[in-house]
Parts: structure tokens; sequence; C-alpha cells
């Protein structure tokens, strides 16, 4: 089994200065542009995924659909590999705004601590192992699963021990699966 895990194109919350994480903006017009590119990117290289799997957020979604169009490939919503939300209850807000609305939760925030209504990290970790055992299950050959840069990183660095310092719009990462066993045979767009 192959599963290509990849990156969300650019989306408006982008542009719009606001936090992320479980907020659910569209992609922005770019963000567009960048979906069809990977999926002609994933076509190039020969990719015939049997399924996509999507998180439930817009910008993953609309990532999912654009790829699937261009390797006429079906989309399926899986909650597992959605974005971690550290942001809390900062999810959505301008970022100008809440330094002058909310600073305590800002503050928090930017001294990596909690912030009310955010997902630990402990549990990000439980789902990213879920996801990986339900997909493991599953009789496709060839996945790909459109997700966010947080669950990405947290996966790479717990299951996988790297040390991550970025990671791109639309990075692939290329896992085979063995045995039980799995294995990054590429990554794209994500800097060690």
């Amino acid at each position: 089994m192959k599963i290509f895990f990849i990156r969300h194109g650019e989306a408006m919350d982008d542009i719009n200065d606001e936090y992320g994480g479980w907020h659910d903006p569209d992609l922005s017009p770019k963000g567009w542009v960048q979906a069809v590119e990977l999926g002609l990117k994933l076509k190039s290289k020969g990719l015939k995924p049997d399924i996509i799997l999507t998180s439930p957020l817009k910008r993953a979604v609309q990532t999912a659909q654009a790829i699937g169009e261009v390797l006429s490939t079906e989309v399926e919503v899986f909650q597992y590999i959605k974005e971690r939300n550290t942001y809390g209850l900062l999810c959505g807000l301008n970022k100008t705004e809440a330094k002058e609305n909310y600073p305590e939760l800002v503050e928090a925030y930017e001294q990596d601590e909690e912030v009310l209504g955010y997902e630990s990290y402990e549990f990000v970790l439980k789902r990213i192992k879920i996801a990986l055992e339900k997909i493991q299950q599953r009789t496709e050959q060839t996945i790909i699963c459109a997700s966010h840069s947080k669950f990405l990183k947290a996966m790479l660095e717990e299951i996988f021990n790297k040390s991550i310092k970025d990671m791109s719009k639309s990075a692939i990462i290329e896992i085979l699966v063995k045995d039980s066993k799995l294995e990054i045979v590429s990554m794209e767009g994500v800097e060690e």
C-alpha cells in the first residue's frame, strides 16, 4: 500500500490574516491554482489513486476535489486527518483584532500555552495513530490523504522521528506500508 499525504493549498484565512485551526475558510484563488497544479504533478508521476481521503475542512476538501478531477478519483471525507486546533477560541479571528480584544488568548498562544478550546498534542497524536491504523485497514492500495500542516508535522515528528522546520503549501509525503510497517519514500516541500 502507498499513502500520499498532501497539504492543502493557500486558504482565505492566510489572505485575511486570520487564525486557522478548525476555522473553515475556502481556498484562495491562488490555493485553487495550487490544488490543480498538485493534481497535475501527481498525474505526471503516473499516480493512479484508488481513493482520495480528505479532512472535513473546506480548504482540504476543495484541494482534494481539484486533485480528484485531474486524476478522475473519488473523494471521501475522513475526520481523523483534520487539522490540529492549536488556536482554540481564536479560530477564525483576525489576528490584529484578536490582539486588541483577546490579548490573554493571543499571549497564551504566543507563549505556547494552552488556549481555551484548543486540541492538546496528546489528543492529536491519538488521532494520528487511529488515522494510520484505519487507513491501513482499507482495501485500496494507493491512497491520497489531503490534510494540514500541523497534523502532518506532528505525524512526521512523532511517528517517523523527523524534525520539521517548515512545510510548503501542496507538500507531498509518500509513505510505503509493508507488513504493517510505515516507511517514508519521499518528501517534497518539507524542510527538515
